[in-house]
């Protein structure tokens, strides 16, 4: 019988031997992107239960070669700029809540629903260190 310790090691391998970097992480710019396409993925928790949807933008940034993913959105709720998730929730009618972030983004670039945002333009703002769609 393995001892608890044991089966850790085996899953980690070496992982306990990688050494620090020395490269400095690239931040990207805040600027407009090309949303290339979408998709729309189930979240969940450290104890893998599904807790949520966010849709996630796969986005052509002009200073990086392969897409990024953004998942965040910056808007107005109220007279306040808030960063969010792109949480993809449904209301009683199985619409997207009016008052999300993700009805303000699609609201903000006139779109009905999540596949219209592929093919446009949009700008981005930072969040931390982290991009996210630019919606006020």
């Amino acid at each position: 019988m393995k001892m608890e310790n044991e089966t850790k090691e085996e899953e980690n391998g070496d992982l306990d031997k990688i050494g620090v970097g020395t490269k400095d992480t690239v931040s990207l710019k805040a600027v407009p992107v090309l949303v290339a396409g979408h998709r729309i993925d189930e979240v969940k928790n450290k104890a893998n239960e599904i807790v949520g949807k966010k849709v996630v933008l796969i986005c052509k940034h002009p200073d990086r070669e392969d897409n990024i993913e953004i998942s965040q959105v910056k808007y107005l709720k109220g007279d306040k700029v808030v960063a969010s998730g792109l949480w993809f929730n449904l209301d009683v009618d199985q619409l997207i809540p009016k008052q999300s972030a993700l009805a303000n983004m699609l609201t903000k670039y006139e779109c009905n629903v999540v596949a219209d945002m592929d093919g446009k333009t949009i700008p981005t703002d930072l969040d931390g260190n982290y991009l996210v769609i630019k919606a006020f």
